[in-house]
Formats: structure tokens, C-alpha cells, sequence
């Protein structure tokens, strides 16, 4: 990874995550005003995450979320 890299999900680590019983995984910081965000699955690592706060992409006339630059990166790279 390079010096100043967030790396996927922002910078923290996947020991965040919680994962779903069909192995969806789940981000939980404990905020119980959850309900009335828009969740998006980010389509690389599987993360959801609040749509307000995900980077997003146009990709052939199509909107995808991502939860970093770095998830976004290897996504346009497949």
C-alpha cells in the first residue's frame, strides 16, 4: 500500500465489520439513526455503506458506489 493510501473502507480495518448470516458484510459504528440513510453495497468488498458518504462512479451510463478511491480504482481496472 502507498504512503497516504486510505486502502479500502476509508482507512480502517475489516475487524469493523460484522457480517450477515447469506455473508453480506455489514459496518456498524453504532449510530441508531441509521434508519433514514440510504444504504449502498459497494460492488469490490461487499461493504454497505450511507450513499451520502461513498464515492461515486459513472461507469458506462451506470451509477456504482464505492466505500474508498482504492475500492473505485479496482473496480475500473477489471
Amino acid at each position: 500500500m502507498n504512503k497516504g493510501d486510505m486502502g479500502c473502507c476509508g482507512g480502517h480495518n475489516h475487524n469493523d465489520h460484522t457480517y450477515e448470516k447469506n455473508g453480506n458484510m455489514e459496518h456498524h459504528h453504532g449510530d441508531n439513526n441509521m434508519n433514514n440513510i440510504e444504504m449502498v453495497k459497494d460492488p469490490v468488498c461487499g461493504m454497505h455503506i450511507p450513499a451520502d458518504k461513498t464515492v461515486t462512479k459513472i461507469i458506462n451510463g451506470k451509477r456504482y458506489y464505492f466505500c474508498s478511491e482504492t475500492c473505485a480504482k479496482e473496480f475500473e481496472n477489471k
